[in-house]
């Protein structure tokens, strides 16, 4: 039984690093897009500028997350943790630039990423030491 959570444990780690690969990509290249519209247009807000920052931080919190539990780096937890509060307090900055009106009712729609977050720390706060059980070593 042990076995089993382990492995359950280790599909919820591997999931949760591609899935921070995804959004990282998708981000990154959504806030590219945005810049060009600005050059192109030529119009741009105070509050876009801060906004796309941000979310440039946080695209690369996720990217670096799935680097270091794709590598199997020591700091994979508390980057993969970052990464799930990244996902929890993704509106942050649209309270900071006083876009709160809308807040609200755009939270209630992204609770399904708020609970992916949640999840994700639970999973990622669990002493992990790999799903593979090695075989004892003989006595010599």
């Amino acid at each position: 039984m042990k076995r089993v959570g382990a492995l359950l444990l280790a599909l919820c780690r591997t999931v949760y690093c591609w899935m921070f690969l995804f959004w990282s990509l998708f981000g990154i290249g959504y806030v590219y897009t945005r810049i060009q519209h600005y050059v192109q247009t030529h119009m741009i807000e105070k509050e876009a500028i801060f906004t796309d920052s941000i979310m440039v931080v946080y695209f690369i919190v996720l990217g670096m997350a799935w680097w270091m539990i794709f590598r199997g780096k020591p700091a994979e937890k508390k980057w993969a943790i970052a990464a799930n509060l990244v996902l929890i307090f993704t509106f942050v900055p649209a309270i900071v630039t006083g876009n709160w009106r809308g807040v609200l009712k755009d939270e209630l729609g992204w609770w399904p990423v708020i609970v992916i977050g949640t999840l994700g720390i639970i999973v990622f706060s669990v002493p992990y030491h790999g799903w593979r059980q090695k075989p004892p070593s003989p006595a010599h």
